[in-house]
């Protein structure tokens, strides 16, 4: 989001959720489903550019990638520590992060911390850097955590309660493995200390993508005493960087769903899914694991009371929560019901039951990148190629696709330009005008082999948004 923006631009989805509480306390939300309800209109159309719904703006003194935890009148987010003004070096790059708080009412910056970090990583790479992670809150506290290494405890009012250092790897995490609050603990995809028996040694060559995947540490969710930083458990089957961990409740008790496998080859085996206990005596052990055929699992993990959902080589897998049972196994490219713009007739034309290679002729097994949203009955996400929003409905399969423009491009006093195949010039820049990424396929269109932004929900409207700044907001119920 802050990749591609000079300002940080909030919009009001809603002025009050359910129960009168002004919240988003982390990435995943109020209840770790990246979804609310509530009972004040949902606003739905907005433009920046223009003007329209526009709350306040306010200018970061620098690019980041994390995303925005709420809670009443607070709001926090982290960015990269400032660069000079004369930078002139070819990548952006440093070692710390900076937790800032806003009044959400106003824009206002109330306080900054620094959050400092052992490992220099580049700034606003196409995945991930040192700000990646969320801030969470409970409304006394708010916890910072630098991707680098080290993770702090603040109050309401920027005090430091604890810090500490973890060990982290030298290359990216996945711009969705997000902490997660629950129960006094915070959760974190990581690597075991130094000082655990069971941790192995990484003698990968720092950055070195053709390290064999032996030399690379496993990584695991691990849970911390959010009041105290002291280490409580480590779950047993490992965690892949590429997924983010859903929290879940099976009768009542908070349960981790969360998946090993993605590109170039993690160590954690064998690929596939895993639902462990998070809390109690036997927090971190597993209840079930599901061994995947396809050793590629770039997204969100999407459960509810009932069912978890996984994608493995082409399929959309639902598997019973409680027993980790294959319940039902939906193709996702044989039988799919596509609507393409067409510019002759000056809107979409339907096509029934087609392959999904009509929309792309290159595709990958797995569809997409960090992006689908379980709402209801649907299985929702952005697809890795053919700029489509795809619905699947996950109680008899049924796939369907709705060709989206790359970008709607909008300035006062002119006609809106919507694009259906192209987009303008991406700017990986900071406010300050200064390029933040080294990277040059921050520069394409925002979809495929990249990490967006997590979708949510509010109500029935899901939002889903582009590294190039688009939000597509969708009814998940409409025929």
């Amino acid at each position: 989001m802050f990749r591609t923006k000079v300002f940080l631009t909030i919009t009001l989805l809603s002025s009050r959720l359910v129960g009168g509480a002004e919240t988003w306390p982390m990435a995943s939300g109020p209840n770790g489903s990246n979804q609310v309800r509530t009972e004040e209109e949902v606003v739905t159309s907005w433009s920046v550019s223009n003007g329209e719904n526009i709350v306040w703006r306010r200018e970061l003194p620098e690019a980041g990638l994390s995303g925005i935890a709420v809670w009443e009148e607070k709001l926090f987010l982290t960015t990269n520590k400032e660069l000079p003004d004369d930078f002139a070096d070819e990548v952006a790059k440093g070692s710390d992060i900076v937790g800032h708080c806003l009044n959400s009412k106003t824009g206002e910056v109330q306080w900054s911390v620094t959050i400092p970090g052992p490992i220099e990583r580049p700034f606003s790479s196409l995945f991930t850097d040192a700000s990646t992670p969320t801030p969470v809150t409970d409304g006394k506290y708010v916890w910072f955590i630098n991707a680098g290494g080290t993770m702090a405890c603040y109050d309401m009012e920027g005090d430091k309660v604890w810090q500490r250092s973890f060990e982290a790897r030298s290359r990216h995490n996945a711009k969705q493995c997000q902490p997660i609050l629950v129960e006094g603990q915070l959760l974190y995809v990581m690597m075991r200390d130094g000082d655990d028996p069971l941790a192995k040694p990484m003698t990968a060559k720092v950055g070195d993508r053709k390290s064999s995947p032996e030399q690379w540490p496993w990584t695991y969710v691990r849970a911390f005493d959010s009041f105290t930083g002291n280490p409580l458990w480590v779950e047993s089957r490992g965690t892949s960087i590429h997924n983010t961990p859903r929290l879940a409740s099976v009768d009542g008790k908070p349960v981790i769903y969360h998946m090993r496998g993605g590109g170039h080859q993690p160590p954690e085996k064998p690929y596939g899914f895993s639902l462990s206990i998070a809390s109690g005596e036997n927090a971190g052990e597993c209840l079930w694991t599901y061994n995947a055929m396809q050793p590629a699992v770039y997204t969100v993990s999407q459960c509810n009371e009932r069912h978890a959902f996984a994608v493995d080589h082409g399929y959309l897998l639902k598997i019973d929560i409680r027993s980790g049972d294959v319940v039902n196994r939906f193709p996702l490219f044989d039988k799919v019901d596509v609507r393409l713009w067409d510019e002759e007739v000056g809107g979409y034309v339907a096509h029934r039951d087609q392959p999904f290679s009509m929309v792309s002729k290159k595709f990958k097994p797995e569809p997409t990148n960090q992006t689908p949203i379980l709402v209801g009955k649907y299985f929702l996400f952005l697809s890795h190629e053919g700029h489509c929003l795809v619905r699947v409905n996950t109680e008899n399969g049924k796939v369907e696709c709705l060709q989206a423009p790359v970008q709607v491009v909008r300035e006062k006093g002119k006609e809106e330009k919507v694009l259906w195949d192209s987009h303008l010039p991406a700017r990986a820049e900071n406010s300050r005008g200064i390029q933040t990424s080294s990277d040059k396929r921050a520069l394409r269109d925002g979809w495929g082999h990249v990490t967006c932004g997590a979708p949510i929900a509010v109500n029935e409207y899901v939002y889903f948004s582009t590294m190039i700044g688009m939000t597509y907001v969708i009814d998940a119920t409409r025929p």
